[in-house]
């Protein structure tokens, strides 16, 4: 067990702590690469982390002299007005275009590089210019639906940030109004459902993590053997 203490890796009001990066960046750097490349998922709710622990992962890894990448499933969201007019959550597996995103790792797998459009939460859809990824040793996928099952037979390594549900509501709702622009009006009045889908069909995904980590206090995260391991 970690707790964020001294040094930390802080950006945007989420830290982690040195300890914590050092302790999954080394175990990450250990595994067996039998076709030479290997594949982390970190999933969870939205607006805990994934993305910040993802980049910093990357960061730390290539500092121990591995090249790695990181790629999020955000780029392989449906436009948000058209989920809204569908009425499809985020936290629904059908928001995402998961036989691409299937397709872009079983290239990651052959040492091919993955072409995508990242997605700008700002506007709530993709970016006009393509992004690359080209072939590295590790890639590091963060999304909500990162563990789906049509992703676990490439997946080697699975990281699963969760808090308490009072506090993802909070967090969920701060997200909404500075990242996502939405009204105050807007968020409160899907926060129920949001909450009731990520219940759903996000949190299982727990139960087959390698690592947990749990949001104690923003943010403090601890570390926690999965069920997994």
């Amino acid at each position: 067990m970690f707790s964020a203490e001294s040094q930390v890796m802080f950006y945007r009001g989420i830290q982690f702590s040195m300890e914590i990066l050092e302790e999954i960046a080394n175990t990450i750097a250990s595994l067996e690469r039998n076709d030479g490349r290997v594949l982390v998922a970190i999933c969870g709710a939205a607006d805990l982390g994934k993305t910040f622990l993802s980049i910093h992962l990357a960061f730390k890894l290539k500092q121990k002299g591995i090249e790695a990448n990181h790629l999020t499933l955000d780029s392989y969201l449906m436009k948000r007005t058209d989920r809204i007019n569908r009425g499809i959550s985020g936290y629904q597996p059908d928001a995402h275009d998961l036989p691409l995103v299937k397709n872009d790792l079983k290239r990651f797998k052959k040492g091919q590089s993955i072409e995508y459009y990242p997605y700008v939460h700002s506007i709530g859809e993709k970016a006009a210019s393509k992004d690359v990824i080209p072939p590295c040793p590790i890639l590091i996928v963060d999304g909500l639906h990162s563990m789906n099952e049509q992703l676990t037979p490439y997946l080697d390594f699975s990281i699963f940030i969760c808090t308490s549900d009072d506090q993802l509501k909070q967090i969920r709702h701060q997200a909404d109004i500075t990242k996502r622009h939405q009204t105050i009006e807007f968020s409160k009045a899907h926060a129920d459902s949001e909450f009731e889908k990520y219940k759903q069909f996000v949190e299982p995904y727990k139960q087959q993590a390698n690592v947990i980590l749990f949001l104690e206090e923003k943010w403090n995260y601890i570390l926690y053997k999965g069920a997994k391991s």
